[in-house]
């Protein structure tokens, strides 16, 4: 016989299981039969808009080639940028939007060092992965997270291999240093001075900026004095032109180099009075252009160059890279997309390249860096407003 009790549990048991079922048929974030919903932030109106926009450019190229072809097991990619103004409060919101309101599988290609340090810690509560940011910082992949992939040898890598080619190759005995005071610049600051200390010398001098400083005459007048021969740069387009014009202004004949974060066409073209020329800056991609370009990559400039009239540059095709770095790993990680099997499908790639000659790119369980960290920079020169390479550098 049927107890009130009994019947009372039976009831409460039965609204259990119809409360816990919608969830245990709850989709994956982002993830429908139709569609993928990834997102980024990035600056598209401050002072790295010109990293911004274009590899926005790029990265929207190969999401609408997916979807042309029928998208990722007949998933559509549909892709939300959030313009962060390479500013951390604007970062803050558009992340909040991209994770609450939009609901992304995953953030790619977030742009900016400390925009990327106040958006991951949001990400990761809610186990979004952050893949692939415009960042070459440690931080972006250290210390080791299951959600965090980096496409790019570090800042700190890269000039650890700099500064020691300079001073084994160029002679450089009294190296200083020009850098933005937040974590890329002191990334930078930790590669030079890593190799220094290996070589018992220190930096003779050590000078830094605001963002968004345009001023650059006190810390160059410093760094002369010091009698530098050689000015390590922790900055981005804009600050770069500035200082090799105070440089220039002032009659010094300085040797400059700076990391990929500088190394853009733009700071060889656009340089007034060719400012620039001479300087050295370190990349993992070579900066093509149009008679330099092998067959595939110069088809994929004349369209690039076709849809959004202006020429393709080196961030245009690393948006490109980086999507697709993406749409393999979604790929790989199949029908059944998850952010678990994503993970699995990133670790899996092996000796992926690109048809602009980047450094292959290898990840593993316990790899979340995709190129080698000591043998995959390049040192290249401004000569006549091309950026020509040096020398494949190392530390």
């Amino acid at each position: 016989m049927t107890t009130r009790r009994t019947l009372l549990l039976t009831t409460a048991a039965a609204a259990a299981l119809a409360v816990a079922a919608p969830a245990l048929a709850q989709k994956v974030q982002g993830v429908t039969d139709k569609e993928i919903v990834i997102g980024k932030h990035t600056d598209l109106s401050g002072p790295a808009a010109i990293w911004g926009v274009a590899v926005t450019n790029g990265m929207r190229m190969r999401v609408e080639e997916v979807n042309a072809a029928g998208g990722i097991f007949g998933r559509k990619i549909r892709f939300i940028v959030e313009d962060n103004a390479y500013t951390q409060p604007k970062a803050v919101q558009a992340t909040d939007k991209l994770l609450k309101r939009d609901r992304v599988f995953a953030m790619v290609g977030n742009l900016g060092t400390p925009m990327n340090m106040v958006s991951m810690p949001e990400s990761d509560k809610l186990g979004v992965p952050n893949l692939f940011p415009f960042s070459a910082a440690a931080l972006m992949y250290e210390p080791h997270h299951k959600l965090h992939f980096s496409f790019t040898t570090t800042y700190d890598q890269q000039m650890r291999a700099a500064t020691k080619y300079f001073v084994e190759n160029r002679g450089k005995k009294r190296v200083a240093i020009l850098y933005q005071d937040d974590d890329y610049g002191i990334d930078v600051l930790n590669g030079a001075e890593w190799t220094l200390k290996a070589k018992s010398m220190e930096l003779v001098s050590k000078t830094t900026y605001k963002r968004g400083a345009t001023d650059f005459s006190s810390q160059v007048a410093l760094m002369r004095q010091a009698n530098a021969d050689l000015v390590v740069l922790g900055t981005i387009i804009r600050e770069t032109i500035g200082a090799a014009g105070e440089a220039k202004k002032i009659g010094w004949n300085i040797d400059m180099v700076g990391p990929s974060a500088m190394y853009t066409p733009q700071v060889a073209e656009l340089a007034p009075q060719g400012v620039t020329e001479g300087m050295f800056g370190v990349g993992q991609t070579p900066i093509l252009y149009p008679d330099t370009a092998g067959p595939e990559a110069k088809v994929w400039m004349d369209k690039y160059k076709a849809k959004f009239n202006r020429d393709a540059d080196l961030q245009a095709m690393a948006g490109y890279a980086v999507m697709d770095l993406f749409v393999t790993a979604a790929d790989k990680a199949g029908k059944n997309l998850s952010v678990d099997s994503l993970v699995k499908g990133i670790e899996s790639i092996k000796n992926h390249g690109d048809i602009f000659g980047s450094a292959p790119m290898n990840f593993a369980a316990n790899k979340r860096q995709g190129p080698d960290p000591q043998n995959s920079s390049v040192l290249y020169q401004i000569k006549n407003k091309r950026w020509i390479k040096v020398d494949k550098i190392s530390y």
